[in-house]
């Protein structure tokens, strides 16, 4: 296994694009270890920024005082390059034919594949919603930190990593629900507080959507029993409420990690509310639901 070049640690390796320096995953990004072209960083940051504003989103009001324009506000649009959006629905695939896999379980997506052959078509809707609820986790986890991200001014685009291909090919032979497919890189933020909220985004979506599957399969129980609907809302609990607490370890590189950084306190309170999801999501059965 390579060894970081800053720190002499065997890890995954990371290669900087700017110094072509091979790291591990606590000194991949350039802040952290000291790139040496830090001053090409920047200006790759400004001209991005710079790219993302289009003149028409930029709203101008004159002064009564001046006949000068003074600009007012500037709306940055979630841009995506052809990079980013070729890696994006890598990711898609590799996070579909996953959640395939899970109904092969241990056997892989061989087995996933006769199984769902042999499902009736009238119960097909189960296992789409789940594997849609999948895709769904994962997407809104990782666009979450790139809006973040870009609500801060700074540069934000999702990457497959080398080691992503490895761990869905794993993934899908063994029936592993493993999510390594990618990262989002962000260049641009210029204080703990960005960096913790922009981190802090990915695990709040997941509770949130948590909370959302939470409360529509209590409106839902209202009007009758759940039924087999029941198994689709408790498996969206679960799988949120596991991915955003996952993410909550409070060392590199895991979301946790900057958010403890920044506020403890706040960590604290995202690990409770996501472990709270995460009981109602194994309590299901015996809530009545």
């Amino acid at each position: 296994m390579p060894t970081c070049s800053l720190c002499g640690t065997e890890d995954l390796s990371f290669t900087c694009p700017y110094c072509n320096g091979v790291f591990c995953s606590d000194h991949r990004l350039p802040e952290s270890h000291g790139c040496p072209e830090m001053h090409r960083v920047r200006d790759d940051a400004k001209r991005k920024v710079a790219e993302e504003v289009d003149p028409q989103d930029v709203n101008v009001t004159y002064s009564m005082d001046s006949p000068r324009k003074t600009r007012r506000r500037r709306r940055r649009r979630r841009r995506f390059s052809s990079t980013e959006l070729r890696d994006l629905t890598i990711a898609s695939i590799l996070v579909v034919l996953v959640g395939v896999s899970i109904f092969g379980s241990p056997n892989g997506i061989l087995s996933a594949i006769d199984y769902l052959v042999g499902l009736p078509s009238a119960f097909w809707w189960l296992p789409a919603g789940m594997i849609l609820l999948f895709l769904l986790s994962f997407m809104a986890h990782e666009m979450a930190h790139k809006f973040a991200a870009q609500s801060f001014g700074a540069w934000s685009e999702f990457r497959m990593l080398p080691t992503g291909y490895i761990l869905s090919a794993m993934a899908i032979l063994f029936s592993v629900p493993i999510f390594g497919t990618g990262v989002v890189y962000s260049s641009g933020m210029s204080s703990r507080e960005q960096v913790g909220k922009t981190n802090l985004a990915g695990p709040l979506t997941n509770f949130i959507l948590a909370a959302i599957l939470m409360i529509s399969a209590l409106v839902m129980s209202l009007f009758g029993p759940l039924l087999l609907a029941g198994l689709l809302f408790r498996f969206g609990i679960q799988l949120n409420a596991f991915l955003g607490l996952f993410n909550m370890l409070p060392f590199q590189p895991f979301d946790g990690a900057s958010i403890r950084n920044w506020s403890n306190r706040v960590w604290i309170a995202q690990v409770i509310g996501l472990a709270f999801m995460l009981v109602l999501g194994y309590a299901f059965p015996y809530l009545g639901l």
